[in-house]
Order: structure tokens, then sequence, then C-alpha cells
């Protein structure tokens, strides 16, 4: 028992050696001051240490900038090393090297009710202070009015009409920043620079717009070699009479076929009942020329290959399902739902037809 109260003894006495310490806020390494988080008697709350001069004037802030105007201020600098000495600190810096805390505010616990301030002596009320205390209540006047002035731009520290810089430029005298150089806003004079500059971003965005455009229609155009796989000149000469010559044009098979006069005497017959068929059409209608008929050689069914000179019809016939197509390459009998399809063509010269 006289043990414990030995050192409880002995902790007092280290406590009562630290009061200095804490009354003069003694700042540690990398920290504001001491974080003393413990709820003791002789940690008091930040609001009661004088980290700051705590004198402030309560007035309306109208009344805060009249008092600029008819203040004493110091004298006026032209340089910025004038404004404050090198070694004189700024408590609003921060320590970075292992924290970015600000200086002049300690970390330390602040009692649920504060003490209420004592305006007499120009203590700052804010917060709690205000909230949580009757330093608001005024007798004489309404609860909504004493509120109102303890607004935060009601009050200004002792000394700010005197001392709160007011600076009319950053740049010392001397310094060259092209202000005298400059045509004040609206002049006549900066019409043209900026039409100019509209003109010349509308050029340069056009530009651009253009060429995100060709580019874009020129990545969807085929290739040379497609388009030279398009387009298929085919010489006539060797193609005799009744024959059916097969050609490859776009990977498929193209038949041309040199009619015989019976041949188109036996299409043109059946012109009559054309509209009567699957897929009405005229012989004039499927051969540019009569002795010519070019048809692309792919059933319309499900894309077998006709034979040629078969069928009920002697023209093409289907072996897979079929589908009866007469010397027009008009579908006559099965299930092919229209005629052999006409590829683009054009006779470039008597013995010379072009596909595509």
């Amino acid at each position: 028992m006289l043990f414990r109260l030995a050192g409880r003894t002995g902790r007092l006495a280290q406590v009562s050696a630290l009061r200095p310490v804490i009354a003069s806020q003694s700042r540690a390494f990398a920290h504001p001051i001491n974080v003393n988080m413990v709820d003791s008697d002789f940690n008091a709350p930040s609001s009661e240490k004088p980290l700051y001069l705590n004198e402030f004037i309560m007035q309306p802030a109208k009344e805060h900038q009249a008092a600029v105007a008819t203040a004493t201020r110091n004298p006026v600098v032209s340089d910025p090393k004038d404004l404050v000495r090198s070694h004189a600190g700024d408590p609003h810096n921060k320590y970075g090297v292992a924290e970015w805390r600000h200086i002049h505010y300690d970390i330390v616990r602040e009692p649920t009710f504060p003490r209420k301030p004592d305006l007499s002596k120009g203590e700052l009320a804010s917060g709690a202070q205000v909230t949580r205390t009757d330093v608001w209540h005024d007798p004489k006047e309404p609860a909504i009015t004493s509120v109102a002035k303890f607004s935060p731009e009601n009050f200004r520290p002792v000394g700010w009409a005197e001392n709160a810089p007011q600076p009319i430029t950053t740049v010392p005298e001397g310094t060259l920043d092209f202000r005298t150089n400059r045509l004040p806003i609206g002049h006549a004079d900066r019409r043209p620079w900026i039409y100019f500059l509209a003109a010349s971003t509308g050029f340069i965005m056009s530009s651009i717009v253009r060429i995100v455009a060709c580019k874009l229609v020129h990545t969807m155009w085929p290739a040379k070699d497609v388009w030279a796989a398009g387009v298929v000149e085919v010489d006539l000469r060797p193609v005799k009479e009744g024959q059916n010559f097969v050609v490859k044009w776009r990977s498929k098979p193209v038949f041309i076929r040199k009619r015989t006069p019976d041949m188109i005497e036996a299409s043109r017959k059946d012109d009559p009942i054309a509209p009567s068929m699957r897929d009405p059409a005229t012989d004039a209608e499927r051969c540019k020329k009569p002795e010519w008929l070019i048809v692309i050689g792919v059933c319309t069914h499900l894309g077998c290959i006709p034979q040629p000179d078969a069928g009920n019809y002697g023209g093409y016939f289907c072996p897979c399902h079929g589908s009866h197509y007469d010397h027009s390459g008009r579908l006559r009998l099965g299930p092919a739902p229209k005629n052999l399809e006409l590829p683009p063509y054009v006779f470039i010269d008597e013995f010379t037809v072009k596909l595509g």
C-alpha cells in the first residue's frame, strides 16, 4: 500500500514538473505540439491553450471594411522581401517532414460543454463555444438577432485593419510583365487579332474534320486487288455458237452463252406467258444483245451450280433440288425463288464485254 502511494506521489511529482512544458506549448519533431489525448485536469482543451492571441473585435463586416479605410497602415513596400522578415516564421505553415499538420493547432480533446468565452476581453466565440453555451444570449433583443452577431465574418483579430495585406500587384517594380504592352479589352486594334484567331481556329478545325472524314472513308474502300477482281474483261471471239463459256468473276462462275437462232426463238416464244412466271421477265430484259446470254452460274435456291443444256426447257438444270431454267436463264420449274442472277456488264465493242 505504501509502495502504491509512493508510486502515485512520484507520478504527481512528474506531472507537476511537466506543467511548465505544457504551458509553454513546446513542439515535438514533425508534430504541431505534444499530442495529448488523455482527459485529465492537467491537459487543457485546445481552446484554452495560448497558441495564438485570443483577442478579437466583434462587429458587423461592413464596419470592419470601413475600419480598413481609416486605420493607420504600414509603410508601402515594393519588394516582397520587405513584407516580412525571413526569420520571423509563419504560424500558418505546415510541418512536412513526417506529417502535414498546421503548427498553430493543437490535437487534443475538447470538452462537450466548453467554457463560456468572455467577450469583454475580446475572446473568440465560435463553434461549440456558441452553440453549447449561452454566450449569444441577450435578453434585450430577439434570439435570432443575437445568434446572427456570431457569424464568422463579424470577428476580426485585433490589429487586422492595420496589418491586413492589400497588395496592388505581386510583380516588383522593374520586372517586365508586358502589362504596358497590352491593349485594353474592347480596344479597336484587338479585333483584327481576334478575327485572325477565329479564322485560323476555324480553318484548322475544318482541316482536322476533313482529314478524319477522308481517313474514315478510305478505310472503308476495298483494296486494289479487290477492285481488280471485281472488273473482268472477256474476249468473246473464242466462244462458239451454242457454247456455254464459263469465266470467274468475284469468286463466282459466270455463264456466257452465244445463243443459236433456235434458242432465241424459243425464249421469245415464251414471252407472252412471262407474267405468269415466278420471277417475271422477258427475253429482251434478260439479254442486252439477243445472241449473248450472260448470267451468274449459281442456282438461286441454295447456291448449287446448274448444268447447261439440261432440264425440261433445254437451258440449265440444277441437280441438287431440280430447278429448271430456260435459254434466257428464267426459272420455269423447281424450288428456286428467282431467275438466274444477271451480273452488271457492258459491251465495250462487238467482241469484248466487261463484267463489273
